[in-house]
Formats: C-alpha cells, structure tokens, sequence
C-alpha cells in the first residue's frame, strides 16, 4: 500500500506539471483567435467533460483504476499535438474535446485509488490526511508547472508544449509500476447494459441520500469560479502591461496558498461541522472574489480563493468516499466533475462575452454578482437540508 501511495504521489506530481497551464489562453490569441473562441474552447472541454464523465468514471470502476489513467495519459498527447499544429478552429475544438477525455479518465479514479489502497489495510480514516499531502503535491508541480513554463514560454511556446508531451510520457512509466485495483465483483454482461446499471446504482445512491447531492452542488458552484478567474487572469494582467514572467510568479502564490491548504485541512476537517464547512468555505471564496478585478489586490484575491476551494475539494471528496462502496466510487466521484463542468459551461463564455465586449474588469465584477447571488440562495437551501437532518 505504501509503496503504490509513494508512486501515486509520483505520478501525480508528474500529471500537474503542465507546464501549458497557465499559457493555453495566451497561446490562442497568439494563433490569430478572440476571448470569444478561447471561451468557446473552454465551454467544449466543459460540454464533452460533461458527457465523458460517467462513462468515464464507469470505466474506472468496472474495467480498472490504472487502466482508465493510462488511457486518458495517451489521448493528453495525442491532445497535445493536435493543438500544436493546429490552426482552424475545428482543430482546436478537437484538441479540447480529447483534452476534456483525457481529464475524465483521470477526475474521480484518482481519489478513488487512493481510498481503495487504504482501504485494504483498513487505514481509510487516514484519506484527509492523505488528501492534504496529494494536495501539497499537485500544488508543488502546479508550482513549478506555473513558473518554469512562463519562463520557457519566453523562448517558445511550441517548446513548452513539447515538453509537457516528455512529462506525460515519464508519468506512464511511473503509473505501469503501480498496482491495478479491479472491481472483483464485476462479472461482465454487456458494456451497455454494464454502464447502464451503473448510472442506475449511482442515480438511486443520489436519490437515497440527499447530501450526496449538497456536496455535489457546494463544490461545484464556487470551484468553478476560482477556476474561471485563474484562467482569464493571464489576458487580464496582460493587457495591464505586466509581463508574462511576472505573471507565473503571481499565479505561483496561489499554489503556494493551496499548499498551507493542504497542510491544514486534515485538522480543520475534524474541528468542524460538515454544514459549517458548506457554509463557511464557500464564502470565503465568494468574498475573496471582489478583490479580483483591481490590481493589484488581484494577486491577494486569487490566493485566497485558492485557500478556501482546496479545503472544499479535500472536504467534499472525503465525505463522498465515505458514503460510497467501492464499485461505485469512481462513477460518483465523476458527478462531482459533472456538476464542475456544467457550471462552467456557464461561468467560463460568460466573462469571455463580457471581457470581449466591455473588458475583463466589467466581466470579473459581473462573475462575482452572480457567484454573490447564487451563495445567498445556496445558503438558504443548505440550512433549510441541515434542519431537516436534525
């Protein structure tokens, strides 16, 4: 177990050094295209994440934790090289459509994996703990992702591109050495008629226990607005006149912000209440989000968000993997990812119509009246569930 946790670190360390994280936007407008289709892009990945996610997770969780990741490591490179050397939008809408697949293969199977592997040791109360370190990981290669591909982007952004293709191929070799965690209760029937028993189970789940929705609905709602000012604040800053090696610096402190995250959120999990942290999380990230659109109090507000949102993901997983057996974990896991996407679908064209036309200040200040009103609904909606449960 200990030995396939320290690979796992590994392995996803490798998998968020995308040294292309923060450069993607950027890298669009260079090839002649608008905020308009970089927000298209985004809502494709979001729409095919969307669609991909339960059949995703569902492979996960009937065929194989390893093998659903390798697959969405080999469609990243094939992804990868389409957007390279493509140059008409339908190119770039395909790179994001096999991006947004490559992601799914991965969103859920990896907290999965991990809780699987405790599980077999019968060390599962430790996964906040654990949690919290994949947590200080991924935001070390996201990190360094943020800072060595602006400075390398300097030089080419073709070569920033080749080599997060070399990094993926190093994480395969990695994930080959770790063990499979197979269903071995699936007997194979159809694939269709497999997938859907599976949506069956996992909708009855949903439809049993309430919470699971909430918990859905928390992480959802506010992540993908931490996410959408992350991905426009490189144009944002841009078009401020800073240049881009500045900009990676900036970005990094938000990894350095999810990083005490990460190391705090194991204790602030057992202080807290679950409906404390479904109130209180959320908030902090609806209240930091004013800070976005002024510069540079922009810098602090983007750190904070990220602060509070780690914790969240950490919580909500948690609790997820607690109420989940195993030959669902992955299927449900992947709703969480679901719920992301259909929220930015909505989020992410929003600012980039906005940012076109009226500039992405107006834009950020729009994205936090709406994030504003929608926590003053959720709030109400999570209270009025809690005094139902006690």
């Amino acid at each position: 177990m200990k030995k396939n946790l320290y690979l796992n670190y590994i392995f996803e360390f490798l998998l968020n050094l995308k040294l292309t994280t923060l450069l993607w936007p950027t890298f669009l407008i260079m090839k002649g295209f608008t905020l308009i289709d970089v927000g298209i892009c985004e809502s494709i990945f979001h729409i095919t994440s969307m669609l991909g996610e339960m059949p995703t997770g569902i492979i996960s969780d009937l065929y194989g934790r390893r093998l659903s990741r390798l697959l969405g490591r080999l469609i990243d490179i094939i992804s990868i090289i389409v957007l390279i050397i493509g140059q008409s939008e339908w190119m770039m809408y395909l790179s994001f459509i096999l991006s947004a697949l490559s992601y799914n293969l991965e969103s859920g199977t990896d907290s999965a994996y991990v809780y699987d592997l405790l599980m077999e040791t019968h060390e599962q109360d430790t996964f906040p703990k654990i949690q919290g370190r994949r947590e200080i990981v991924i935001q070390m290669a996201t990190l360094l992702a943020t800072t060595i591909g602006g400075i390398i982007a300097g030089l080419s952004y073709q070569l920033t591109y080749g080599l997060s293709i070399l990094v993926v191929i190093i994480s395969i070799f990695v994930l080959m050495q770790m063990k499979e965690i197979r269903n071995q209760h699936y007997v194979k029937t159809h694939i269709l008629n497999d997938m859907k028993q599976q949506v069956i189970m996992s909708y009855q789940l949903i439809k049993e226990d309430h919470q699971i929705f909430y918990l859905i609905l928390s992480t959802s709602l506010f992540s993908a607005s931490l996410t959408t000012c992350y991905y426009y604040l490189t144009n944002y800053w841009t078009e401020l006149g800073i240049k881009i090696s500045s900009i990676s610096i900036f970005l990094s402190l938000e990894n350095v912000a999810a990083m005490i995250a990460g190391t705090l959120a194991y204790r602030i999990l057992k202080h807290y209440s679950q409906k404390k942290l479904l109130l209180i999380l959320p908030l902090g990230i609806v209240i930091s989000m004013i800070g976005i659109p002024f510069y540079p109090i922009s810098i602090l507000a983007i750190c904070v968000m990220a602060f509070f949102e780690t914790i969240l993901y950490i919580a909500m997983t948690t609790f997820l993997n607690e109420k989940v057996e195993s030959h669902l974990r992955a299927t449900l896991l992947s709703v969480l990812s679901l719920g992301f996407s259909l929220v930015m679908i909505i989020y992410f064209p929003l600012v980039g119509l906005i940012g076109e036309f009226f500039g992405l200040k107006i834009a950020y200040i729009t994205l936090f009246v709406v994030v504003s009103v929608i926590y003053i609904v959720y709030q109400y909606v999570i209270r009025k569930q809690y005094e139902k449960i006690s």
